[in-house]
Formats: structure tokens, sequence, C-alpha cells
């Protein structure tokens, strides 16, 4: 509000204008190269502003070998940008005078390089003895007046003339280098370059900053010139620090095209909080306080003497009407008015003697009110004295220094503070104020609280005239920004991060405005391509030097940019020259960025070397057509080689399904031959029967014929009869009974259709009818399964049990030895689980993983054909539809169990069951 009043104000007085009516030529000088530090100038140029007041100013830039006093007090300038350095050459002499101070701060640091020695918050000057510092030849008075107050002389410190090159701070050349905190900390910042910053306004010397100057003579012949470029510039500042974008888009285009957006926002933020536009009017100055910075320059040896400052000032046309240096016209009707109040109040007393003391309660209450609300602030609240004592303190303030509110009244904070320098710091910032009577903002401080945590404030201090004391008072409002400031430090830190990311990236990489300024560039591409930074920050892309140039090169990258700049994404593959001048094949992409609203904000330009890669595709595709021919000729051979494997596998089918056909009835053969020696001993015992019955007939027909029967003959006839008949009759049963279960077994494992029968009963049978093949030796075998019953087929049983009983038998057991074999069959969730055991040596284990291949024996020159397990296995998978699996180890036996379904029926055999 108050810079708004200020423009208002200021556009109120006439112009200036030259008899012809034509703008007056003036030129401003300035203390640098362009930049934003000189926004408002450039603003009150472009928006007009000078031309109003009939003016048409030049800026003319800073130039090695002259100073700006020098310039303006000889003429060749009209006007300049000066700083405290305005102050030093007027008290050496200069005619020359202050106008304005637009930086209420200065921006004049030291930058240090980072080392394990220097405190990393806030450096001492006295941290600087013994290093070696760069200053220019005639050092910012701020900084002197600094090293100076904390006792350190040129001597202490080994001082180096300032190239203005931050390579020799970076590459180690020097310790520390004096700089201008508006640029070049963030240009060190972003060459990942780890610093330290010294302030003067950290150590008690707060001077000002940028301060507009004119020549003596200029001010007393032409005043009112000196007036409108006056209020030309400050309305130009005005509308800079209201419109930065604006200015920094202005900055670039005109005056500066090679510093990046990035680092014009950087400089437009400093000096924003430099000018101090929302709490003083631009361009205000304390006279008290040019004299303080005087006394100081002088205390600190760069003036021998202090010259009075009444001719230092230019006096603007509203102060030259007449009134006091200092007068305000409406001070005299305020003075009445307060007069007649005091009169009217002398009047009423008496009658209003009650109301007035109803009002004093009122007013008391407002004031506990007051104060309850201050207590109620988050933020810190304070009123000090000169000495620092404590004249009024919030609930914020007392709970941070560990006290109450009362305890805290009256005491110097050094009393109260854990940290007595800091506390000695922010009493020299307080002082400040009362030596300038113009409000001073710290915008970052340390503050330790009680408990020994560290804060940072942004703090407020103001002139301040207590009601009830009439003496000055400081008051302060400080701002806790320690989470603010934690946010900018994680910021940093990940700004740092994507840095390193960045330049560490393989790939050629780079960043674009939307019109295709480069903005920043990786050192992988500058590596590569043999460039410097300079040759392409700050220049349009297709004149950055990435592509090797061409008649259509230029043409096409500008294409990239506008389809870029819409949202497209593009890629192609480009050229490019190497650095060491071999040629290059780029795969190149450039990819828009968008921002929150959706608009592209940036480019990614990103390039890949493909050159080898290109180089190996066309040896591959060499390679490919040698490799084609290759296969196609392999193909024609495996192809013959094919039909010739095929021809073999039939032929080998065959012969298996004949050998398999061979051992089916070299068993049947061996089923029929046991059966036949089973038969024969009980016909045998019948035929001897039979043999004995005749002849005891014979003998009997002979006594019977010569008369000489007794009847003790014939009984003994009778019961030899009935004996032999017994046995006649039984052993015939049993061959009748051997030839029934031979015929049941030899049908089933000739027949392959599926039937009803029980296991155990059937187990039985099949070894009834292999009886003959182990019951001459010493083995036993048992039938231990269950009374069960499947629908399946028998035949495919007994071949699996007369193969897995050849097998026990024939490499099971040593000549001699007395093995023992067991069945077991049980049925399990619809399922027969068939097992067949014996406890002989087991089998080797190169063949276990092989057992149920064909023609795998260890038995070949006994005579076997290695095709039984693998006859078993056959018949379990593709007729019984199970599975079988094998256990066995060095003298733990072998057992195969069987997995068959309890009802098992193939497609073919489907229809006569259901039959």
């Amino acid at each position: 509000m108050a810079r708004t009043v200020l423009c208002m104000a200021l556009t109120l007085f006439p112009a200036v204008a030259v008899a012809d009516g034509a703008p007056r030529p003036v030129t401003l000088q300035l203390n640098w190269s362009h930049q934003f530090q000189f926004a408002g100038y450039y603003a009150a140029l472009e928006q007009g502003f000078y031309r109003d007041e009939g003016l048409a100013v030049r800026f003319a830039e800073h130039r090695p070998g002259i100073t700006v006093e020098a310039e303006v007090a000889s003429g060749r300038a009209d006007f300049g940008v000066s700083s405290a350095q305005a102050l030093i050459h007027y008290q050496q002499g200069a005619p020359i005078v202050v106008l304005a101070a637009v930086f209420q701060h200065a921006a004049n640091v030291l930058l240090l390089r980072a080392d394990p020695d220097l405190p990393q918050d806030t450096p001492d000057p006295t941290d600087l003895v013994g290093r070696r510092v760069m200053l220019p030849t005639a050092p910012p008075p701020s900084l002197s007046v600094m090293l100076a107050r904390h006792g350190v002389r040129a001597t202490d410190i080994l001082v180096q003339q300032l190239t203005g090159n931050l390579d020799d701070l970076i590459h180690g050349e020097t310790d520390a280098m004096s700089a201008c905190l508006t640029s070049q900390p963030h240009a060190l910042a972003q060459a990942d370059v780890p610093l330290l910053t010294m302030r003067p306004a950290d150590h008690g010397v707060d001077f000002y900053g940028d301060c507009l100057i004119a020549s003596r003579r200029l001010a007393r012949t032409d005043p009112q010139l000196v007036d409108s470029f006056l209020r030309a510039s400050l309305r130009g500042w005005a509308y800079a620090m209201d419109h930065p974008e604006e200015i920094i888009t202005l900055v670039r285009e005109r005056y500066a095209p090679g510093m990046s957006r990035e680092a014009l926002r950087h400089e437009a933020r400093i000096i924003e909080d430099l000018i101090l536009p929302r709490l003083v009017d631009i361009g205000s100055m304390s006279r008290s306080r040019w004299e303080r910075m005087a006394e100081e320059c002088r205390t600190a040896g760069l003036l021998d003497r202090v010259c009075p400052l009444d001719d230092f000032f230019h006096t603007p046309a509203h102060q030259r009407s007449g009134w006091p240096d200092q007068g305000h016209p409406h001070l005299m009707g305020t003075g009445i008015l307060v007069a007649a109040g005091f009169l009217l109040l002398a009047l009423w007393v008496r009658s209003r003697h009650r109301r007035i003391l109803a009002k004093s309660r009122q007013l008391e209450r407002n004031r506990e009110s007051l104060r309850q609300v201050i207590d109620l602030l988050p933020n810190m609240v304070y009123a000090k004295d000169r000495e620092g004592r404590f004249l009024l303190a919030n609930r914020a303030m007392a709970d941070a220094l560990g006290a109450s509110v009362d305890e805290l009244t009256g005491i110097p904070e050094s009393e109260a503070h854990p940290d007595l320098e800091q506390a000695r710091r922010r009493l020299a910032e307080d002082r400040m104020v009362f030596d300038s009577g113009h409000p001073v903002v710290t915008l970052e401080e340390p503050f330790r609280h009680r408990d020994g945590s560290l804060h940072w404030l942004q703090t407020t201090r103001l002139p301040y005239l207590p009601a009830d004391t009439g003496e000055p008072a400081v008051l302060g409002l400080a701002v806790d920004i320690t989470q603010r400031k934690l946010a900018e430090e994680a910021l940093r830190k990940s700004e740092e991060r994507f840095r390193a990311i960045f330049n560490q990236t393989f790939q050629f990489t780079a960043i674009l405005s939307p019109d295709g300024t480069v903005i920043q560039v990786n050192d992988r591409s500058l590596e590569q391509l043999g460039r410097h930074r300079e040759e392409m920050v700050g220049k349009p892309f297709w004149l950055a030097h990435w592509f090797e140039p061409g008649s259509g090169t230029l043409n096409w990258i500008k294409d990239a940019v506008l389809r870029a700049a819409r949202g497209e994404v593009v890629r192609r593959e480009a050229a490019a020259i190497r650095a060491d001048g071999e040629p290059m094949v780029m795969d190149f992409s450039l990819k828009p960025v968008r921002g929150d609203d959706g608009t592209v904000i940036l480019l990614i330009p990103e390039g890949r070397d493909i050159t080898l890669l290109k180089r190996t595709e066309a040896q591959l595709r060499g390679l490919n057509e040698e490799l084609e021919r290759r296969v196609a000729e392999r193909t024609r051979n495996l192809e013959q080689a094919k039909a010739d494997l095929e021809r073999s596998l039939d032929e080998l089918n065959r012969t298996q399904e004949e050998l398999i056909l061979s051992e089916k009835l070299a068993a049947l053969g061996g089923l029929v031959a046991g059966v036949a020696h089973e038969i024969n001993t009980p016909l045998g015992i019948g035929v001897t029967a039979s043999s004995f019955l005749a002849d005891r007939v014979a003998e009997l027909d002979a006594a019977f014929t010569a008369g000489s029967l007794k009847k003790s003959d014939l009984k003994r006839f009778l019961a030899d009869a009935r004996d032999s008949s017994a046995s006649i009759q039984a052993n015939l049963g049993r061959a009748a009974g051997l030839i029934s279960s031979f015929k049941q077994v030899a049908a089933d494992q000739s027949s392959e259709l599926p039937r009803l029968f029980n296991l155990h009963n059937y187990v039985d049978e099949v070894l009834l009818s292999l009886g003959p093949r182990y019951r001459g030796s010493a083995h036993t075998v048992e039938n231990l399964c269950q009374d069960v019953e499947l629908y399946s087929y028998p035949g495919a049983l007994v071949q699996i049990i007369a193969n897995l009983l050849d097998n026990s038998l024939t490499h099971a057991f040593a000549p001699g030895e007395a093995g023992h074999i067991r069945i077991h069959g049980r049925a399990e969730d619809g399922n027969i689980l068939f097992t067949f055991s014996d406890d002989g040596v087991g089998i080797p284990e190169p063949i276990r993983d092989k057992i149920f291949e064909p023609f795998v024996t260890t038995r070949r020159g006994s005579g076997g054909t290695g095709l039984g397990l693998h006859i078993v296995f056959n018949i379990v998978n593709k007729v019984l539809g199970g599975t079988i699996r094998l256990s066995t180890g060095p003298g733990k036996g072998t057992a195969f169990t069987v997995s068959i379904p309890r009802e098992h029926v193939t497609e073919t055999d489907k229809p006569e069951r259901e039959a």
C-alpha cells in the first residue's frame, strides 16, 4: 500500500519538458553488466515512465577502469547506480548527491569454500585469518567494516586481486572471494560446488545497497530534471517488483540473452529481499543511518574523518516549499486538533468523570484482551529498550527462552538466552533500529531455544515508542522459519541429487525452454561434443552445435522444437561430430515436460551414441545373410536326416513290438510249463492210487474165484478202496482246479478286455500259476492284498506281476540267498495302490533314472533283454491309465508302487462295459 501511495504521489508532480518538446537525453551509468539488478530502470523505460517525464534514458554498462562516482561527478553520466562507495567518494570530496537508497541492504558478500574447519551455519570473519581472500582494488565498504569490527586486519589475511572468475574459487586458487549475493552464489550452487556465504548483515554491518546518485551541480542547477528521473525510476522499481516474470522476459530478450530464466528468477527473489517493497517505501533512506555508516567507515580506517552530510542528500520538490527539512504541513493541523481536544477534555472532565472511569476500566480490559491475543500468537513478539531489556514479551518468546512472561520482563535477553553470542548479535540488530530509525528485516537468523534446539527466525524490527514511558524502543516480530529452512535445504539437496544424476547420465541430455533456448547441458554432452557450456547455454538449440552442420539440419531441428512445444515427442537418428572429429550417429529424441496446468514448460532433448550399434547392425546383417544361407543348407540336410530317422524309428518300433510279443509269449510259455508241472503231481498221485486199487481188485477177484475170500479180506479191500477213491477224487479235483485257474489266467493274459475281479483272489490265482518259478528256491512270496474288487484289465495285471516277479528273482538276490517278496494292494480315493517289493540288493544308482527305458539291464550277457520293466511301464500308463514309481536303495531292496483307477475302461471298451 505504501508503495502504491508513493507512486500515485510522485505522478502528481509536473514532468520535465524541454523547450522544443522533445525528450531530454540523459545517461544512467550502471555499476555492473546488464542483469535483473537494474530491473526497475528497464521497467521505467519499457513502460514509458521516463517518457512521461520528458526523458530519453540511455543505459551505460560498467567498463573496467571506471567508477560510477567519477563518471557522474565529471558529467559524462547524468545519473549513476552506486552503493556505499558513494559515501566514501563524497567524504573524499566528490561533488555527488544521493537521490534514493533502492536496496535497503547491501548485496556484497564473501563466498568461502566449504572446509571442515569452518562453522557450517554462520562462519565468523575471524575464520578468514591466514586464508587467501580475493578482493577488488576498492573493496565494498560493508566487507571492510565487517572485517575491521572483528579485528581482522589486511595483514592477517592473504589478499589476492579479484579476477571475477568463479573458477578460482571452484578449483581452489583462493579460499574466499568477494561476490554479489544476487547471482554468484546461485551460479556456484548450479555447478554443485559446496560453499559458505558470509554476509556483513549477519555480523552487525547493515549498509545500504544500490543507490541512485547525481552530480551536485545537476541537482542544484536542474532539480526538476533530477526529480523527474527519480520519480520515473521509483515507479519502474514498483512495477518490476509487481511484475517480475514480465521483467525477466524483458531482460532476457533485450539486455542479457545469455542468462537463464532460472538464474534471473533467483536474482529477482534476492533483490526483493534487499529492497523490502512490502515493508518500506522504495528508495526511502535515513540520514542517521548514512551518518552511522560514515562513522563505522571512519572507525574501520576507510576515512580519516567524517564530514557533515548536509550536501550529500538531494531534497525532492515537495520538500523545497519552505517547510522545515523534516516538516510535514499536516502536523500543524494535527497540533491544532490535539489542542482543541485537550480543551474540550478540560471542559468536560467534571461532567464526564464517571464515564471516563468506565472507559478506563474498559481500556484495561481491552489491554488485557490484547495481552491474551499477543500471547496466543504462534510468532515471537517482544519490545526492548536500547540496553536490550525486555519491555514486553509474549508467551511464545518466553517459552523459547524457558521463562515466564513476568520473569522475562525487565531483564536483558543475554540473561535468559542459552547462547550468549546469539544474544549479543540480536542486540546489535536491535540497536540498528535505534540508530537508523527505520525498520530492519533479518531474513534468516539462528535462535537457540532453552531446550538446546536450533531454530531459524525471520525477524522484523520496528521503531516503537511505548505510550507509558515515551522512551524509544524496538518492537520485534519473529517468525519461525525452521520448517521452511529445512524444506529449502531438502530442496537444495534434491536439486543437488538431480544435478548429479543429470550430469552423470551417460546420454547426451539438456534442458530447453519451450522456445528452444538451451537452459542447461549435462557434462556428458560437453565432453563428447568437445564444447564449452557457454557455447551452448543461452543459445537456440539449433545453434548449440549438437549436430553435424548440413543444409537441412537447422530446419529439422526448428521443426522438432515447434512440434515438441505443441506436446509431441520427436525422435529420429541424426549425425553429429565427436570431440576427436570422428562422425557419430545419434539416436535423438525431444520430449515435452508439462506443468500442473498441462502446458509445456520445458523441453528435454536426449541423444544416445549408437555409432557402434549401427556398425554392429551392419555386421549382423552380413552375418544373418550368411547364417540364413547356412541354415537353408543345414535344413535340407536335417530334412533328409529326419526322413532317415523316421524310417529307422518305424523299424525300431516294429522290432520293439515283436520283442514285446515275444516276451508275452515267453511268459505264457513259462506259465504253461509251470501249470503242467503243478498238474503232474496230483495226476501222478491219482494214477498211483488207481493202480493200487486195480491191484487190490485183482487180488479180491482171485480170492473170490478160488473161494478163499474171507470177511476180513473184504473189509481190508473196502478200506483200501475208500482211501484210494478219496485220494483219486481229491487229486483229480486239485488238477481240475489248477486247470481252471490256468485257463482263466491264460485267457486274461491273451485277452484285452476288462472285467470285474477280486484283487486278493486274482493275485492268488496268478501266484499259483507262477509258483514253479520260485517254489524250487528258498524265496517266499506273500500276497498281502486287501479283499477289494476293481473293474480293469486282469491280463495286464498278470503281465505286471509276472515281469516284476521275474525281475526280482533274476536281479534282487544272490545265488542261494533266501529272499522275501511282498505284494500289497489297497483301495484309496477311487484308485488301487498296488505295491510289489523285495528285500534284495536294490537297483544300482547309475540306471535308476532310466530303469523304465527299453533295453536297460544289468544281465544282458545272461539272456536279459531289458524290456521287462519297459513293458510294465507301458502297461501301467497306456493300458491301465495309471502311474508307477520306483523306490530303492543299496541294501534296502526295491519297491514298485503302481497307482491305477479302481474302475478303468478305455474309449474302445466303453460300449462293451455299458452293454
